[in-house]
């Protein structure tokens, strides 16, 4: 499966995000993502794009929490966010319905990480994890949950730790 685009919109009356994807085989996916679903996936995500860059840059792998935010900034500068979501001529694989996403699991694959995204029940989908495609989507993510106004302050990757040197003291 290629994929072709990916959009997400939130639905207030069910107070969920709809996660739509489609193919570059005219198939397309929909998925529904809840509050709950998505404060478990960032988290993932951002493990994800951090074990990745350290995977890619071992010598730097110390410098992933600073340089990520640049690269995000990087990859998001050069997306297409404009181009209208393709819904003409496609087939459903799981059905027109949106499948109600309630499990993450991470596995390897011989590429690098696959994100499934899975309901309780039945198939759900998995991506092979590029840096393109998670910091896409991460954008996207936090857009829409900007928009929900569903009050989660997403940290882009861990916080840089600042340590203070202990400041001398002279007692008398």
């Amino acid at each position: 499966m290629q994929i072709h685009q990916f959009n997400m919109q939130f639905h207030p009356e069910q107070d969920r995000i709809i996660f739509r994807l489609n193919t570059t085989n005219h198939e397309e996916f929909r998925f529904y993502m809840t509050r709950r679903f998505v404060k478990l996936l960032w988290p993932v995500l951002m493990q994800l794009l951090e074990k990745d860059y350290k995977r890619r840059e071992p010598e730097r792998s110390h410098l992933a929490n600073v340089i990520l935010p640049f690269e995000h900034q990087e990859v998001v500068s050069k997306a297409d966010f404009q181009q209208p979501f393709a819904e003409q001529d496609m087939t459903y694989p799981l059905g027109e319905d949106a499948v109600l996403l309630s499990r993450i699991q991470v596995k390897q694959g011989p590429q690098g990480d696959i994100l499934c995204l899975l309901p309780t029940d039945g198939k759900g989908i998995e991506f092979g994890m590029t840096p393109q495609f998670v910091h896409t989507f991460c954008k996207l993510l936090h857009d829409v949950v900007s928009r929900a106004e569903w009050d989660m302050d997403f940290v882009f990757v861990k916080q840089v730790e600042t340590m203070q040197q202990p400041q001398s003291r002279v007692l008398h």
